[in-house]
């Protein structure tokens, strides 16, 4: 019988804990004085890893309602157009991530307008000095824990700024259809506990429409860091130009590889859903198995969300089952000390 003994940290309370950081959250956002802070000709999130990828969600979330560009910069160095005009967010749990620092740094130099979202560390000390806008998360969590924190007040604050049509009714919908996903994937035996016991031995490999890659990209962090397992995504429609003609050799390795549909309605065209149905049925013969993880909610926020928290418990319930502890990410933490001394 598999149980939580190994999971040292607490990494499943965090995950079960997801929908409690979103309401607090959107409302801080919503909170965020922003006098200085007007008509942004495009807008930055800077971040790295768990930091970053509330950008990216954001990016795909508002994909149809944004009128200026919004780009996710993971990296030392600011795209070159950033500038007085730029809406900078610059997002770092620790504080002390060296890339943002950095970006945080070329940004006060090209007096962009910058917000800060941060629990501690050299970033919050800059924006204290520097009298910028921060929000700042509570401490104790892996970044990619903290999720719910920044995303939600992120779109807190951009729904002020930028006008979008999104209220608490909205945000409370959200949470409960979360909580309802947490009964059924904490209670019993589930799609996604199955999903975990099927990719021991396997890779997954990640397929979703274009609009919400950010959850693909989520999946496949979380499985990297939480269960220690390599993971690939693709985008439908790319993938069906150039991936499936590759899924052929070394014909061994590719019946190894168990390819997972997210697929949210909300998301897709008509033509999208075709492309998935005829993808399923050109690659069934070559891959090893084929599973579809279907969203949860009838509007993009609940099904962007539903299947990010499948996502998460996935990644734990590998864990459990290869019987590691989900939260120490030793490379990660080897990588920075080399790179310091």
């Amino acid at each position: 019988m598999l149980t939580d003994e190994h999971d040292v940290s607490g990494m499943k309370e965090k995950i079960k804990g997801f929908p409690d950081q979103i309401f607090n959250s959107w409302k801080k956002g919503e909170l965020i004085k922003h006098e200085k802070i007007y008509n942004p000709s495009n807008i930055v999130v800077s971040g790295m890893g768990g930091s970053a990828i509330a950008g990216d969600l954001l990016h795909d979330l508002l994909f149809k309602i944004l009128r200026i560009p919004l780009l996710v910069n993971r990296g030392y160095d600011l795209p070159s157009f950033v500038n007085k005009n730029t809406l900078l967010l610059i997002s770092s749990y620790s504080g002390n991530t060296e890339e943002t620092i950095c970006a945080l740094s070329q940004g006060l130099i090209r007096n962009a307008m910058i917000v800060v979202f941060t629990s501690d560390g050299k970033i919050a000390k800059t924006a204290e000095e520097k009298n910028l806008p921060i929000i700042e998360f509570p401490n104790g969590f892996p970044p990619r824990s903290a999720l719910g924190f920044s995303f939600f007040s992120m779109l807190g604050f951009l729904k002020g700024i930028l006008d979008l049509p999104l209220t608490d009714k909205d945000i409370e919908t959200v949470i409960s259809t979360l909580l309802k996903l947490k009964d059924n994937l904490t209670s019993s035996e589930n799609e996604i506990t199955e999903l975990a016991e099927k990719l021991i031995n396997q890779i997954p490999l990640l397929y979703v429409s274009r609009r919400l890659k950010s959850v693909a990209l989520r999946w496949q962090t979380q499985l990297n860091e939480n269960s220690k397992t390599f993971a690939h995504i693709n985008e439908i429609p790319e993938a069906n130009h150039n991936e499936i003609v590759g899924l052929d050799y070394p014909k061994h390795n590719i019946r190894q590889m168990h390819l997972i549909f997210l697929r949210a309605k909300t998301y897709e065209n008509e033509q999208i859903k075709k492309r998935f149905r005829v993808t399923e049925d050109i690659l069934k013969n070559f891959v090893g198995n084929i599973t579809t993880v279907q969203a949860e909610g009838g509007n993009e926020l609940d099904e962007m969300f539903s299947l990010i928290y499948k996502g998460d418990f996935l990644s734990y319930f590998i864990s459990r089952i290869l019987k590691i502890d989900p939260t120490p990410v030793q490379r990660i933490d080897s990588l920075k000390k080399r790179l310091k001394s």
